[in-house]
């Protein structure tokens, strides 16, 4: 009786923990994550633990540089949360499907911080992480930086094309609003934006008029408002093949 009773707790044991696991990994299978080594970057301020893929590496030419900032669900220290979910995965299917040669980079955001903070330091350190790899690396295109964020990390993307304007050749922001940034800086980056109708977070009001701003200073914008979305459910619509080829198109 005693070791049917250990049994049964050990099968319940079990089953929880990958019920656990499915809802909290719902993108898919081991070998989506063997694509990812796991790296460190630390600067004086903070240190960005951060995965990185090499995908399509026998394709000839240098590889684009794809830079993915998640969401503040995602914050901490696991260096695990910030490849999951449907946004990163649709772009690294892309990425495979279509051949491009990349190297992804998913830094991930500790608790204290948020990609926009007014103190940058979260936003500096991916900088610098970015410069480091393309210092290290003469395998990466320079002309071929491209930056993605969603919610948390959509705001950290406006951010970064408004601080470093001479470096990306295109940006996507989805669900994510603007928050002290220079409209005329952003000009210089081509820049997808994807929000929700019924978004109460990232409403479209809060981001027409910056978008207006960039186009007064020339700037290139594919701005786009989902109406059936709130701000959840905008990004299976957000990271879709023609969203996605609009920015790999793009190059410095």
């Amino acid at each position: 009786m005693k070791r049917t009773i250990t049994t049964i707790i050990a099968i319940l044991t079990t089953f929880l923990s990958l019920f656990s696991q499915q809802n909290y990994d719902t993108t898919g299978n081991a070998e989506y994550y063997r694509k990812f080594a796991f790296r460190s970057f630390s600067n004086e301020n903070i240190t960005l633990p951060y995965r990185e893929a090499q995908l399509c590496s026998s394709e000839n030419g240098k590889s684009a540089l794809v830079i993915f900032l998640h969401s503040s669900s995602y914050r901490g220290d696991d260096n695990k949360s910030q490849i999951r979910g449907s946004a990163i995965r649709n772009i690294v299917n892309y990425l495979e499907r279509n051949n491009i040669k990349s190297i992804v980079i998913a830094p991930q955001c500790d608790k204290n911080h948020f990609w926009n903070d007014s103190d940058s330091k979260a936003s500096s350190a991916t900088k610098q992480l970015i410069d480091k790899l393309i210092a290290d690396n003469a395998n990466i295109d320079s002309k071929r930086v491209y930056i993605f964020g969603a919610s948390s990390g959509g705001s950290g993307v406006w951010r970064m094309i408004s601080d470093y304007p001479d470096t990306f050749a295109a940006a996507m922001a989805v669900a994510s609003y603007p928050y002290k940034v220079y409209p005329k800086n952003m000009a210089q980056t081509p820049l997808c934006v994807v929000v929700g109708a019924k978004d109460k977070i990232a409403k479209p009001s809060l981001v027409k008029p910056t978008i207006k701003e960039i186009q007064k200073y020339g700037g290139t914008t594919n701005f786009i408002i989902e109406k059936d979305c709130d701000h959840l459910s905008i990004y299976g619509n957000a990271f879709n093949d023609n969203n996605l080829k609009w920015i790999f198109n793009n190059k410095k």
